[in-house]
């Protein structure tokens, strides 16, 4: 694994706070969850690579509308993440994998995918050209991409606006704010 600022974020405080609220999180971008699996026929024998793939919802939607021959493989950077991905593929006796790794730096196989998907996985990457061109050189003839990110957080303030309300009542203060989500995994 690389030493990189993300690796750093995902497998620190982003990365248990986002499994920590997984249950509202995968409430929230169902929707979204649902025109990436849509991007699946049912029944397909593809083999789909969901990037960036946080707590495995969209692969678990995914793993679940191919066929016998067909397999989704999610990867993520965050250990913490892909942990809560395995356990809810072992819960719900879902037949994915989920692969710790940086996506724009792993060596996937050559040419074995039928579509590559991601949601909010693939804007982060600090190297898109290395990153897409990995991916392609990953992809069949014929496949494809289908991914959903974020504009910048200047087009974008839903992501900014807790954030610059709360800064002013933080101030001076140290370590960090937490919330406690009852996890989905929990009895």
């Amino acid at each position: 694994m690389t030493d990189t600022p993300q690796h750093a974020l995902w497998n620190g405080p982003a990365g248990q706070a986002w499994v920590q609220a997984q249950c509202l999180l995968d409430a929230m971008f169902a929707p979204l969850a649902r025109v990436l699996a849509d991007a699946v026929p049912p029944g397909a024998d593809w083999q789909v690579l969901d990037v960036g793939c946080g707590t495995g919802a969209v692969s678990l939607a995914i793993a679940g509308r191919l066929g016998t021959d067909g397999h989704c493989t999610g990867v993520d950077i965050s250990a913490p993440m892909i942990d809560t991905a395995r356990a809810r593929a072992r819960d719900d006796a879902v037949a994915a994998t989920f692969l710790v790794a940086d996506a724009q730096r792993h060596a996937f196989p050559a040419a074995r995918l039928d579509r590559v998907v991601s949601r909010f996985g693939v804007m982060f990457f600090d190297d898109p050209q290395r990153a897409f061109a990995g991916l392609r050189d990953a992809t069949r003839t014929g496949g494809a991409l289908h991914a959903i990110v974020w504009r910048a957080a200047a087009e974008n303030p839903f992501m900014t606006t807790a954030e610059r309300a709360a800064a002013p009542l933080l101030e001076g203060r140290q370590g960090i704010v937490t919330y406690r989500a009852k996890s989905c995994l929990s009895n």
